[in-house]
C-alpha cells in the first residue's frame, strides 16, 4: 500500500458553490462546498474513503491521468485519513502544574479530552 496519493480533479464554482469531481474516480461523489478551501478538505476526505473502499475489495487502483489542463491535483497522505478511521489511541504521560490539576479535578475535567483537543487546536485542525 502507497503512503501518497495524488489525483487530479475538476473544479467549477457556479452560484456561489464550488464543485469537485474527479477525474479518475467518476463513481466517487462529486464534492459541493461553499469555499475553494473546504471543497479541497472535502476532496481529499472523499478520495482517501473511495482508496481504502476500494483496497478493501482488493481492486486496482486507477493510474492518476497527466497532462491534463484545467484541473488541480488533490494530494492525499494516508497514514493519517487510514488512522483517522480506525482512531487509534496512544498513551502519553503528561506533567501539569498541581495547582491546574486540583482546579481541573474539581471540574471533572477529562484530561485525554483535554489533550486531544488542545494539540488539534495548536496544529489547526478543527474537527
Amino acid at each position: 500500500m502507497k503512503e501518497n496519493y495524488v489525483y487530479p480533479a475538476v473544479m467549477k464554482c457556479e452560484d456561489g458553490v464550488v464543485r469537485l469531481s474527479f477525474v479518475d474516480f467518476p463513481n466517487a461523489a462529486i464534492v459541493e462546498e461553499e469555499t475553494k478551501e473546504e471543497a479541497i478538505h472535502s476532496a481529499q476526505e472523499c478520495l482517501a474513503l473511495e482508496i481504502m473502499d476500494m483496497e478493501s475489495r482488493g481492486e486496482k487502483l486507477p493510474e492518476a491521468s497527466t497532462d491534463l489542463k484545467d484541473v488541480i491535483y488533490i494530494h492525499i497522505w494516508m497514514p493519517y485519513f487510514r488512522n483517522a478511521s480506525k482512531e487509534i489511541y496512544v498513551k502519553k504521560n503528561v506533567t501539569i502544574p498541581q495547582w491546574l490539576d486540583v482546579l481541573a479535578k474539581e471540574h471533572k475535567v477529562n484530561y485525554s479530552a483535554a489533550l486531544v483537543k488542545g494539540i488539534k487546536s495548536m496544529l489547526g485542525i478543527e474537527y
